[in-house]
């Protein structure tokens, strides 16, 4: 299951290969409500009791927005920081760019009125300890524990704190003094809840501010996640689960719930889809993959490159760097509940990145809202049908959305409703396509090189639109896309990561590296028993190489399991090839030096899932069997009555021409004029030009 701004998606895999998807509004007063709501609706379309449906369940995999939303509303719990004395004052000095860290680019243009961000622990609860360790591992002040008894003293029994984060100079290369910190705070709280984050447990990497800011968030955050997660827990044992409550995480892996870190599940809905689309990409043989996932509130883009994922290097969560292996997916505000409005000053249509989220959403919703959003405008184009939203079981009420767009758009543009529809559309459209444009080229290729997976409740709606912005020529929308997330956190494996700074000069002597290879596996082998589940795990290996002086690095993945004189030597040469992939023929320097600057290490421990089977074409492959209605839509600039297909009922191996719309239960397919749609052994539409 995964928690949307929007709806709370479930995904019940059978043993035997099946499907159910299903969908709740998600809660945000309580989420737990939502999720069981979800299984629930699940468990009806399966013919079963919501009880029997969870007794007969061996996991139950959750992606989870709890500690996303806790940090962007700022709702965590009071916090106090103890540091190396000294470095008080690190998270609110900051780096230079955290002045605008997070920030959209229109708000950033605006220098005058950009501002620091609020830290999350404030002055009078930052507490610095005398120690000090150099970058190399050596102790060369020893700690002292009675800084650290007054320290506690202060913020716990004076300031109250509910939780605290320790965080040390270099305690990344030698965490002694963080351990040590952490026997004493369970000697004197023995019996008592307080949750502490150490930053060096949290992050093996370089970086006073961001590993800072890490162990900051995780106690920010840490009590309300853990809180929520046993809750659930003991509610889903109640209705009858005797499965495993499993942690998706934001490196794309699941972690027991016990072993969950609350900081690594930021990202998890996202890392799901991600997930999803390198499982169907393996399946279909696609080498590049764009990734994007459009939902009720956010558009989320990823890049897949001979099916693996980058990881963020530092990912950026409401404002704050933090150092945490979570995957390289960007989002904007651009969902179906995105808001549309007329800037008085200018007059310009503007569209995003404020959300009417679920409550109370579009104006077709009828709950209340009262600003045109993005699914409103669908609304009125013609793309969507107002009596089988979710498959029927809500209504919108298209005349309430063309009576937003008027009022509050083409009346004061001069202009027809569904002119004004149509523009909100090209404006999502044009901001998803920059944002896709940006990321793709920064993977050292052009979109054209790539398939684009669409998915997200309204993905399919607008893909066909920000794709042909790209010369995209080939789209696939999957049965599973509008709970795709869910569907990757369902397949997902136990993986632990470990990230680890460390400084090679090349040549160096292979055993070296090896070493501390070895020294990343055993503590990641160990913390997958502690978990109890899965088999014994399978390492991916890589390092981080930069030519030297340079500041920044490129991860290059080790095709071997341990390094020789040899391999080293074919290292240099994957690099170089990567660089220049990367960034031109001719720009790599060798003759400065190359450098290794980190190692990473996934484990992944294998959990047993069913395998989706392709299905032969169907004896008759005419399309016309899964029409259900004809329509008027939106195309090349006028209303045309356009036929409408069912999803379910087209036969595997059918095609159809452009303009068409094919409907699900949770989404809805454009094809436009000019693109044809093709049914495939897994049932996915293939839409090309």
């Amino acid at each position: 299951m995964d928690i949307g701004g929007t709806f709370t998606d479930v995904i019940v895999l059978g043993t035997d290969g099946s499907l159910e998807e299903a969908k709740a509004a998600t809660t945000p007063h309580d989420r737990a409500i939502g999720v069981i709501d979800a299984i629930v609706a699940a468990a009806d379309g399966m013919g079963m009791t919501v009880g029997s449906l969870l007794a007969r369940s061996a996991f139950v995999k959750h992606g989870s927005t709890v500690a996303t939303n806790a940090l962007i509303t700022r709702a965590g719990v009071r916090v106090g920081l103890i540091t190396t004395r000294g470095f008080e004052d690190t998270t609110t000095i900051m780096r230079a760019v955290g002045r605008v860290d997070g920030l959209p680019p229109e708000e950033v243009r605006h220098v005058a009125a950009v501002t620091k961000p609020e830290p999350l622990v404030s002055a009078d609860l930052v507490r610095g300890v005398r120690e000090r360790i150099d970058a190399y591992g050596r102790v060369i002040v020893p700690l002292v524990e009675d800084d650290v008894r007054h320290a506690l003293d202060e913020l716990v029994g004076e300031q109250r704190v509910e939780a605290i984060a320790v965080s040390l100079l270099h305690a990344w290369r030698n965490p002694v003094h963080e351990q040590r910190i952490r026997e004493i705070v369970e000697t004197r709280y023995p019996d008592r809840e307080l949750y502490v984050a150490y930053g060096a447990q949290l992050s093996g990497v370089a970086g006073e501010y961001a590993r800072t800011n890490t162990a900051v968030a995780d106690a920010f955050v840490g009590p309300i996640v853990r809180t929520y997660l046993a809750d659930l827990d003991g509610r889903l044992q109640s209705l009858g689960l005797h499965g495993r409550l499993l942690i998706m995480q934001g490196n794309g892996g699941l972690a027991a719930r016990a072993g969950a870190t609350p900081i690594s599940t930021l990202q998890s809905g996202p890392a799901g889809g991600m997930l999803a689309a390198a499982h169907m990409s393996a399946a279909l043989g696609h080498r590049r993959v764009i990734t994007t996932d459009m939902g009720g509130t956010s558009f989320d883009v990823g890049i897949l490159d001979e099916g693996r994922w980058r990881y963020a290097e530092e990912p950026i969560f409401d404002r704050f760097r933090i150092l945490q292996p979570v995957m390289d997916i960007v989002s904007i505000g651009a969902g179906g509940g995105t808001m549309a409005r007329v800037e008085p000053a200018t007059k310009r249509l503007l569209v995003g990145p404020e959300s009417a989220g679920a409550a109370p959403g579009p104006v077709a919703y009828g709950a209340g809202g009262d600003t045109p959003t993005v699914t409103d405008a669908d609304l009125v184009l013609g793309y969507l049908d107002p009596g089988y939203f979710l498959g029927g079981r809500r209504s919108l009420d298209v005349e309430a959305a063309r009576g937003a767009i008027a009022a509050c758009i083409s009346e004061p543009l001069g202009m027809d409703v569904v002119d004004a529809a149509a523009g909100i559309k090209r404006i999502i459209d044009s901001k998803m396509s920059d944002l896709i444009r940006r990321e793709v080229v920064r993977s050292g290729y052009l979109p054209s090189a790539f398939v684009l997976y669409a998915f997200g409740g309204a993905g399919p709606v607008h893909a066909c639109g920000f794709a042909a912005d790209l010369d995209v020529g080939e789209i696939h929308v999957f049965p599973t896309s509008a709970a795709f997330s869910a569907f990757g956190i369902a397949m997902a494996d136990l993986i632990r990561t470990r990230v680890a700074t460390r400084e090679y000069a090349l040549p160096i002597e292979a055993e070296s590296i090896n070493a501390d290879l070895a020294a990343l596996e055993r503590e990641l082998a160990a913390e997958l028993r502690a978990d109890g589940l899965g088999s014994e795990p399978v390492f991916r290996r890589s390092v981080t190489m930069r030519f030297r002086r340079q500041t920044t690095g490129e991860e290059v993945a080790l095709p071997w399991d341990r390094l020789t004189d040899a391999r080293l030597a074919e290292l240099v040469t994957l690099f170089v090839q990567r660089y220049e992939e990367l960034y031109g023929a001719g720009t790599a320097y060798v003759d400065a030096g190359i450098d290794i600057n980190a190692i990473r290490v996934d484990a992944v421990s294998e959990v047993a899932k069913p395998e989706l089977r392709p299905e032969p074409p169907a004896a008759d492959t005419d399309a016309s069997v899964a029409r259900k209605a004809i329509r008027p839509a939106w195309f090349d600039g006028a209303m045309v009555e356009t036929p409408v297909f069912e999803h379910d009922r087209l036969p595997v191996g059918s095609r159809l021409n452009g303009p068409a719309i094919v409907e699900s239960p949770f989404t809805t397919i454009v094809v436009p004029t000019r693109w044809e749609a093709a049914v495939d052994p897994y049932r996915a539409l293939v839409l090309r030009r």
